[in-house]
């Protein structure tokens, strides 16, 4: 019997989400990488928030731009996501503002680089083409197209999609969230996590979570990953240094991806869940 639920619970940990090894195809992110065309891109972005909230927008995913964000999720062009992971957190909605018209976006990657924010003389922030279309009636911008938006923060529990620009709520669904201990925040209703404590399915659905069989049909997985060097499927947040190059890695729940600031523990999705050197 013990042998059959170890079994059972290794294969719910491969289950419905691609998963590869630690240093396969592991990036920041996808903004980062949407910058070769400028030049003394270095993959690094900037984290300050301007005084005055007020960026350009540039736009990345959607057909044959399809990547895994750093926080999870997929830059698929139809979803409300964001980057600037790094100046508000993984996971955290941002209300977008321009021409008297309303998004709320979820910041889940990483970017974009300096050299685009150099190139506009001014703070820059990577969106969804959807997010664009609804903005500007355009769904691919760029930084010479200096379409300005002004950003604020606001809480988890404001749905994502249109909103109202006098800060009502926005088009999203139910508003309720629920806590992850997995992932270490709060996440969206309809959002799906294999937990770190049993490797089960567990959907949220307006302030609850659900038990499920499988994250089929949820708007967002975050499912283990596959380490070649572990020799085993680990929970998101488990950070690990390759034995194929040494570098660390953090599974983000899609995949493996990159940095990982070894001295505070933290990688792309957040504080790791455990270290594991070689």
């Amino acid at each position: 019997m013990r042998f059959i639920a170890i079994s059972l619970l290794l294969s719910a940990c491969t289950a419905d989400v691609d998963i590869i090894s630690e240093d396969s195809e592991a990036t920041a992110g996808a903004s980062i990488t949407q910058t070769t065309y400028l030049s003394n891109c270095r993959g690094q972005a900037s984290s300050a928030i301007p005084a005055d909230h007020r960026y350009v927008i540039t736009t990345f995913g959607g057909p044959g731009d399809h990547q895994p964000m750093s926080c999870g999720g997929y830059a698929d062009g139809s979803g409300w996501y964001a980057a600037s992971r790094q100046r508000y957190g993984c996971g955290s909605h941002i209300r977008v503002t321009a021409n008297g018209k309303c998004v709320v976006l979820q910041t889940d990657d990483y970017g974009p680089d300096v050299c685009v924010e150099n190139a506009a003389h001014m703070p820059v922030i990577d969106v969804s083409p959807r997010a664009s279309k609804e903005l500007f009636g355009v769904s691919g911008a760029g930084w010479s197209d200096h379409l300005v938006v002004t950003v604020e923060e606001v809480s988890t529990s404001e749905p994502l999609g249109i909103c109202s620009t006098s800060g009502g709520g926005g088009g999203g669904g139910g508003t309720a969230t629920c806590s992850s201990s997995t992932l270490d925040r709060d996440v969206a209703t309809g959002t799906c996590v294999q937990a770190a404590s049993d490797g089960l399915w567990y959907e949220c659905s307006n302030g609850a979570w659900v038990s499920r069989s499988s994250s089929s049909g949820c708007t967002t997985a975050f499912a283990w990953c596959s380490s070649a060097t572990l020799g085993r499927n680990v929970p998101p947040r488990t950070c690990v240094q390759a034995a194929s190059n040494s570098s660390w890695y953090q599974c983000n729940g899609q995949g493996w991806v990159m940095p990982v600031d070894v001295a505070a523990e933290t990688g792309p999705i957040g504080a790791c869940s455990t270290v594991n050197p070689l």
